[in-house]
């Protein structure tokens, strides 16, 4: 009996989010998205990285191991980014408790991100073909990426991607007036304004979805 009462639950509030009646979210998923804008803050560990590299004065021409100590850093850099990316894809798939719904809402937006490594395989492509490199090579880099992730905010109505793209494009478009460009000082600035900004985004939009359950 419970279950079907529960059946007749969910159809009705299915129903009444397609009229616009009630919000397209449920109630349980704002804590799981407070908790969320924090978990961002992690971007800010490989901006560390390479700001702390950037400052402090090593012999690069020293090498361990066959590498020198600025290629050890960009190892160290990638991997923690790839550590970062595994635990929050983990955790957003569901592996924490989150509701199913927002599982699923997490997996409609992430879907076509594969679909974006198709214009940068392409952007190599055609650097090599024009022989591209050096700093136009980069700046071209992170304009594409930052017009990527806008392009996904609009599309997909997930703004926070608009964390990356605001401070993709405009270390992009800064490239010519940044002095010592090839520091990683400047690339750790741009992970740490990512960090701060896509959580003062969701935060933003958890406010708004409260706002949104206590008009209904």
């Amino acid at each position: 009996m419970k279950s079907e009462l529960d059946r007749v639950k969910n159809d009705v509030e299915t129903i009444q989010k397609a009229m616009g009646l009630a919000p397209s979210f449920g109630r349980d998923w704002i804590q799981w998205l407070k908790r969320d804008t924090w978990l961002y803050l992690w971007w800010c560990l490989p901006g560390l990285i390479l700001v702390g590299s950037a400052l402090v004065p090593f012999d690069n021409t020293k090498r361990t191991f066959g590498l020198a100590m600025a290629q050890w850093v960009g190892i160290l850099v990638a991997a923690v980014m790839l550590g970062i990316l595994v635990a929050l894809h983990r955790k957003a798939a569901g592996s924490d408790g989150r509701p199913a719904g927002l599982v699923r809402e997490y997996k409609r937006i992430n879907a076509p991100g594969w679909a974006f490594l198709v214009p940068l395989a392409l952007y190599f492509v055609w650097a090599k073909q024009y022989d591209i490199g050096g700093q136009p090579f980069m700046a071209g880099l992170w304009l594409l990426s930052g017009s990527l992730a806008f392009l996904a905010a609009v599309s997909m109505k997930a703004w926070v991607f608009l964390g990356w793209a605001i401070p993709l494009g405009a270390f992009g478009l800064c490239q010519p007036l940044l002095p010592n460009r090839g520091s990683g000082v400047w690339l750790g600035l741009m992970f740490i304004a990512i960090a701060l900004l896509c959580s003062v985004i969701q935060a933003w939009q958890v406010r708004g979805m409260e706002k949104q359950h206590d008009a209904h």
